[in-house]
């Protein structure tokens, strides 16, 4: 059965839930942190928050290459997914075997309803509604720009490729003082895209971006200012929000 996120009739179906397979990295931070970490049954290999929680679960594969048989063989009340992050083929045929909650994250305000559904789904909703308000009193708290930096966002290399509009990544540059140069999502881009920005941000994340590439870039275009930045504050949903807000607001006393 595949259930949307926002759907608290079937979410309610369900819950409390015993046992949860997580196939993305956030969502396994936020059940943990959430005071769920005994029901996770199934992690992916990127889950790496709390930190030893692929030794104590058991890995059911990546986020796009998830193992369908050996999730459902776990026999989880409900898995839960990430509309953007999770191979589409493979979610509908585990939602022919297991109930499947798919979240469909852009905005911040989806991802504090996404941290809400899972305490519900959980029987944790008082210390989700907790986080929820903390994490909106930290965002509601951070200064206005005084400028706001036109930005190239990157995400990958070897084809030079940017995080864009209708993202949740873009509406994180929005909060750290960021207007993006990149309409499309996921876009490759090129010099076009370069000489429009002012600003360049090599992500931590999916592509390792390091000082190396920083360098690199620095001494190609002279004119732009090229920095390194911590990935997980601009792409993870959840819990991890609550770092976010203090990583954009040390951003924002720095850089503009």
């Amino acid at each position: 059965m595949l259930i949307t996120g926002n759907n608290i009739k079937e979410i309610n179906k369900i819950a409390p839930a015993e046992k949860v397979v997580s196939l993305v990295p956030s969502l396994t931070e936020t059940i943990a942190l959430l005071g769920a970490e005994n029901k996770l049954a199934g992690v992916t290999r990127f889950c790496k928050y709390p930190e030893g929680i692929r030794k104590e679960k058991t890995v059911v594969g990546g986020t796009k290459d998830f193992d369908v048989e050996k999730i459902v063989q776990l026999k989880p009340d409900v898995v839960v997914a990430v509309k953007e992050e999770n191979d589409k083929t493979r979610i509908l045929a585990l939602a022919e075997k297991l109930p499947v909650v798919v979240f469909d994250i852009v905005h911040p305000g989806d991802a504090l309803e996404m941290i809400k559904t899972l305490g519900k789904l959980l029987g944790k909703e008082e210390g989700a509604t907790r986080k929820v308000l903390e994490i909106q009193k930290d965002f509601d708290s951070l200064p206005e720009p005084k400028q706001r930096y036109k930005c190239l966002y990157l995400v990958w290399k070897k084809p030079w490729m940017a995080a864009g509009g209708e993202t949740f990544i873009n509406e994180m540059l929005n909060m750290a003082g960021f207007e993006n140069v990149v309409s499309e999502r996921y876009p490759e881009v090129g010099e076009k895209e370069f000489a429009q920005a002012e600003v360049v941000l090599l992500s931590s994340e999916p592509y390792p971006f390091n000082e190396k590439h920083r360098m690199e870039l620095q001494q190609k275009y002279p004119d732009k200012k090229v920095m390194l930045v911590d990935g997980e504050m601009f792409s993870w949903y959840g819990i991890r929000m609550l770092e976010a807000a203090d990583y954009f607001r040390r951003f924002l006393k720095e850089n503009h």
